[in-house]
């Protein structure tokens, strides 16, 4: 679900807006790819989400470490780690990711971006072009230390 910018605040300053503080280039899945490469690119660039993209770049889905949780459950469970790793091979992107999220454009201001992971109860959203093609993604992560370093620069006197 595209949420057009500035669905609740009026203009904001360029300097406000998502571009200035999305993460790019984003790291993206293949609709198609299992879930063991999922999970090696969350650990391999340290995230907890990823866009799910078909071949043309364009977003269809996102997928989270709690959507793989279910992993460390059978784990837990008594099952065989090479069992585990074997379903994750099996098991596609597309059976588990969340489909059609939603998602930003570059010029959606910060405050808008906050305010839709508040109500939706999300960590992070997708930053689209035109095109629906992912060009960034920002995070809650993002939004902290984006408030830090606004707080640092208040505080600096």
């Amino acid at each position: 679900m595209r949420i057009p910018p500035q669905r609740h605040t009026a203009r904001v300053p360029a300097e406000q807006e998502v571009r200035y503080y999305m993460r790019t280039p984003p790291v993206t899945l293949n609709i198609a790819a299992p879930l063991s490469d999922a999970l090696a690119l969350m650990r391999e660039h340290d995230v907890r989400r990823l866009p799910v993209v078909v071949d043309t770049g364009e977003l269809r889905g996102m997928i989270t470490q709690g959507d793989i949780r279910g992993a460390d459950v059978m784990r837990i469970a008594g099952l065989d780690p090479l069992d585990i790793a074997q379903a994750l091979r099996q098991v596609k992107v597309y059976e588990v990711m969340t489909e059609n999220p939603i998602t930003v454009a570059p010029e959606t201001g910060l405050r808008e971006a906050a305010m839709l992971m508040i109500e939706n109860k999300i960590g992070g959203l997708p930053v689209v072009d035109d095109q629906n093609c992912v060009v960034g993604i920002i995070t809650e992560s993002d939004l902290f230390e984006t408030l830090v370093q606004q707080l640092d620069s208040h505080n600096s006197w």
